[in-house]
């Protein structure tokens, strides 16, 4: 550490031992002189905490505004293809899923682009004003008469949308789904940036604490967004007009960016970390260079960046302990005579960028039991929804009806629900229970949604079974009101994998990659989605081979579902396990204190001069 550290050095002991003038002061004169100190320290920690849970608010707020706006045209799409647009079914789907695919692949594109270049809050800002223009060419596409083509009337025969109304249309929906998609995930990350608070160089409980809260209502707010969307302003979009509705989600959009940019004083605005493409490419390149090299025995005499002056310094931000997994890409932070003469950084990497890779090695393994995941998470909106057509949807003794699309909005409610008891009793009781501020770890909370995604489907298979009994056997039609059980189960597992799993990666994720972490959860939303498409086609197929009905016939009374959930019912088993032993073998991340850097720090410096001077002394003797 630099001589800056060593005249901090004294000013931190100060805040904890009062300077008097005589040194035989009495006791009560220390006592008093302590009690005001920590008396203003805790009103300096208050204060902070007010600020940042303004700001989070804020952003929560922004996350409903977005959310909402989003799913307010996503959820009624292909309806405005099919009845003002004109086109026919199969265009209708194609161009649906390839939006849709779109939009959940842009927060990898904005999260690159936040922690490269612009940081968070210029990404959030842009992709919102990005999103408002195309809210705005969606409103007026849906508005002008001659931006769509004319309504159907009484004709069998309807005109479909000329090339200039489509592109027009299609322009719109592209810029929401690049700017609220390339703004999504990087607003997740923004909120946590706003609780980071380094202790003596890791983070205290109280901030650990506020960050899963936080995690947890964010995907609360997410489901009242969309509970909100898939009700108030798809009604609006049927029942008023499409302007109407659209114009809605503009001004959503609209208030959002004017939120966002008059708050801007109150947020912690941190500049972007560098690219961490970049970083984890010099590793490997490094590596490449020196994988024929031995490993010395002693991890300290790898190179890193500790924060005193040298010719080999390297742009490092968070410092890394080493780690003995994947020992062999260590090989990229040994230090050879070479390095010591030109300091080459694509042949040389610090100990923190090695274990940067390192992480990102063990989070990918993580990510994928979430992908699989989502096959069976995805069921909620697939196949329990057809299982929900096959049956009475009248309840309270006929006095109301519920369709079976809307079952998923259940769903929604019961995780606003779930979210609320967690953090107002269950972690409460938790924390009284196990003795400790962390009620639940991440990995436990991602092992909780694993778990209860089997039980979730097995009791859909089980439902199932049932349903078909009683539909061969002539009996009345299930209840709709059979299928609450499964979608409640779904709501509380899905809760809990996501906001563990948003916490875990945001916090063991490299300092350059915090937006791209988040952007992980959408891309395994999409990869689930595609798994479970993939699963079904594949089933579908061979249990109709050889001229047999297959668990898909057309009318699902002749099929057999429940088979099907019994199948994804062994998948999600077989995944929680895998997921338990690679949360049972995960070596966390380990940042470096400060006082530990600067040590190290001056012995790897007193060891490089020492070899700096082997090398000068091997060369004057071979002149």
């Amino acid at each position: 550490m630099d001589a800056d550290h060593e005249r901090r050095r004294p000013e931190q002991g100060a805040l904890r031992t009062p300077l008097l003038a005589d040194d035989e002061a009495s006791s009560s004169n220390q006592s008093l002189v302590s009690q005001e100190d920590r008396g203003q320290e805790v009103a300096e920690v208050q204060k902070v905490e007010s600020c940042s849970n303004k700001a989070l608010i804020i952003i929560l707020s922004l996350q409903f505004l977005e959310i909402t706006a989003f799913y307010g045209v996503y959820l009624n799409l292909i309806v405005y293809l099919q009845d003002v647009l004109h086109g026919d079914s199969a265009s209708n789907v194609a161009t649906v899923s390839s939006w849709v695919g779109t939009a959940y692949l842009m927060p990898i594109l904005g999260a690159a682009v936040a922690d490269s270049c612009w940081g968070k809050y210029t990404t959030v800002l842009a992709g919102f004003s990005i999103a408002l223009v195309g809210m705005v060419t969606i409103t007026a596409s849906a508005t002008l008469p001659s931006l769509r083509p004319p309504s159907c009337g009484q004709s069998a025969y309807c005109v479909p949308a000329t090339l200039s109304q489509k592109l027009v249309f299609f322009t719109g929906i592209y810029l929401c789904a690049l700017g609220i998609g390339g703004a999504k995930a990087v607003l997740i990350a923004f909120g946590p940036e706003q609780l980071d608070d380094d202790d003596g160089g890791g983070k205290n409980e109280r901030v650990r604490e506020r960050k899963a809260s936080y995690f947890s209502w964010y995907y609360a707010v997410a489901n009242v967004g969309m509970l909100t969307a898939g009700t108030m302003l798809v009604w609006f979009e049927d029942n008023v007009s499409w302007g109407f509705g659209y114009g809605l989600c503009a001004s959503f959009v609209a208030v959002a960016v004017v939120v966002l940019a008059a708050t801007a004083p109150m947020y912690r605005i941190l500049p972007p970390a560098g690219s961490p493409l970049k970083s984890v490419i010099q590793v490997l390149v490094a590596f490449s260079h020196k994988a024929k090299l031995t490993l010395p025995d002693d991890p300290t005499e790898l190179y890193e960046d500790d924060g005193v002056k040298n010719s080999l310094q390297h742009p490092v931000h968070e410092r890394l302990e080493h780690t003995n997994q994947f020992r062999c890409l260590d090989k990229a932070a040994i230090v050879s005579d070479e390095d010591l003469e030109d300091g080459d950084r694509w042949r040389l990497c610090t100990v923190s960028q090695v274990e940067e890779v390192k992480i990102l090695l063990r989070l990918i393994s993580i990510w994928l039991t979430s992908a699989v995941y989502f096959i069976a998470n995805t069921q909620a909106q697939t196949t329990f929804v057809q299982q929900g057509t096959k049956t009475d949807g009248r309840i309270a003794r006929g006095a109301f009806s519920v369709p079976a699309a809307s079952l998923s909005s259940f769903q929604m409610a019961f995780v606003a629900v779930f979210v609320t008891l967690y953090n107002r009793a269950v972690v409460p009781a938790a924390r009284r229970c196990l003795g400790r501020a962390v009620a639940f770890t991440p990995l436990q909370l991602m092992g909780f949604g694993h778990a209860t995604a089997v039980v979730a489907v097995g009791v859909a298979a089980c439902t199932e079974a049932r349903r078909l009994h009683a539909a061969r056997a002539g009996a009345p039609a299930m209840g709709i009101a059979w299928l609450l059980p499964q979608y409640l189960v779904m709501a509380a597992s899905d809760a809990s994998l996501t906001v563990g799993q948003l916490e875990f990666f945001y916090d063991q994720s490299p300092e350059t990659m915090r937006s791209a972490s988040t952007a992980f959860y959408f891309l395994a939303i999409s990869l689930g989605n595609l798994l479970n498409s993939q699963l079904v086609t594949l089933v579908a197929k061979v249990t109709a081979a050889w001229g047999n009905a297959g668990w898909f016939p057309l009318d699902l009374d002749d099929g057999h579902l429940d088979y099907f959930f019994l199948l994804i019912v062994a998948i999600t088993a077989v995944n929680f396990a895998v997921y338990v032993a690679l949360a049972k073998n995960y070596t966390p991340k380990k940042v470096r204190t400060t006082e530990k850097c600067f040590d190290d720090g001056m012995q790897n410096m007193r060891r490089r001069r020492g070899s700096t001077a082997v090398v000068v002394r091997h060369s004057a003797s071979s002149t």
